[in-house]
C-alpha cells in the first residue's frame, strides 16, 4: 500500500467507515474489517462504526416507510410478490425480521421501508434495530477481519491471492443476483 493510501485509510477510515455502511453495507463493513486486521484501523471502533451507519440509515429508511411506504412500495412492480412475502413474515415474526432484514441479500435497502410500511411501533423498531445493527456491524467486520487473516496466511503469491479473492467475490456476486431474481 502507498503510503498516500494508507494516511488516508487512518484519517477517514472510521467515518468511511461509517457512510459506507450506510450506502453501500456489507461491502464497506467487510472492507473495514480488512483494514483493521492490517491495524489501519482500531477493530472495536469498526464494529461500532459499522454497526451505527447500519442503524442510522435502517431508521431513516423506516420512517420513509412508516410516512411514505403506502406510496412508495407499490411501484415496485416486479417485486409486489416478496414484499407481499415480507410482510407477511412482518406480521408472524415481527422482531425477528427486525433484526434479521439487514442480513437478507436484495432487502437491505427496501426492508426497513417495508418494516415502516407494515406499521411497526417506532420505538420498537429503534431498539430492535439497535440490537440487529450491533449484530450485522459485528458480524461482517469480523469476516472482513478473518477472513482477511486466513488468507494472507495462504501460502502463494499475494497478486494471486487477491485475483483469486476478487474472482470468488464476482462469482458469489452473481450467483446470489440469480437467486434474488428467482
Amino acid at each position: 500500500m502507498t503510503a498516500e493510501f494508507t494516511n488516508w485509510i487512518t484519517e477517514y477510515g472510521y467515518w468511511a467507515t461509517f457512510f459506507g455502511a450506510m450506502i453501500e453495507g456489507e461491502t464497506a463493513a467487510f472492507l473495514s474489517g480488512v483494514a483493521a486486521h492490517n491495524q489501519l484501523l482500531y477493530y472495536p471502533w469498526v464494529m461500532l462504526f459499522a454497526a451505527l451507519g447500519g442503524i442510522v440509515s435502517d431508521n431513516v429508511l423506516f420512517y420513509v416507510g412508516y410516512f411514505a411506504g403506502s406510496r412508495i412500495l407499490p411501484k415496485f412492480h416486479r417485486h409486489q410478490k416478496k414484499i407481499n412475502r415480507v410482510q407477511q413474515l412482518i406480521r408472524q415474526h415481527e422482531s425477528f425480521i427486525i433484526i434479521a432484514i439487514r442480513f437478507a441479500y436484495g432487502l437491505r435497502t427496501v426492508g426497513p421501508i417495508i418494516i415502516g410500511a407494515s406499521k411497526v411501533n417506532p420505538f420498537k423498531f429503534f431498539i430492535l434495530n439497535i440490537l440487529g445493527g450491533a449484530l450485522w456491524g459485528g458480524i461482517i467486520v469480523s469476516c472482513g477481519y478473518f477472513i482477511s487473516s486466513a488468507i494472507l496466511a495462504l501460502p502463494i503469491h499475494s497478486s494471486l491471492t487477491w485475483f483469486l479473492l476478487i474472482i470468488i467475490a464476482v462469482v458469489l456476486f452473481i450467483f446470489l443476483r440469480r437467486q434474488w431474481k428467482k
